[in-house]
């Protein structure tokens, strides 16, 4: 006899883990660009210092959904943390510059 519980899920397989961390990273990398997108059409040129505000409210977000997003990372709460959040700065400053610079 079976001792699992019925509703019992089976755990995530390591290819399924890998692709739904991508994802959330790619997402996470594209509200980062968009936001650097807006803060370089609308602060002055003169202004970087002022790029970090406009991320403070990303990492308030990340940090709030954190604990629904690990999962998608195989349960690491560190590995979550930092692919999302350097994925929030690299999408966020690689906007900024293209925008600024192109």
């Amino acid at each position: 006899m079976d001792n699992q519980p019925p509703n019992s899920r089976e755990p995530p397989t390591d290819a399924s883990v890998n692709w739904r961390s991508g994802a959330a990273t790619v997402v996470a990398a594209a509200l980062g660009a968009v936001a650097g997108a807006i803060a370089a059409a609308k602060l002055p040129s003169d202004k970087f210092a002022w790029t970090g505000f406009f991320m403070v409210p990303l990492f308030a977000l990340l940090e709030v959904s954190l604990k629904h997003l690990v999962s998608l990372f195989g349960g690491d709460q560190n590995a979550a943390r930092f692919a999302l959040a350097g994925a929030l700065v690299a999408g966020f400053y690689g906007a900024w510059f293209g925008v600024r610079y192109l």
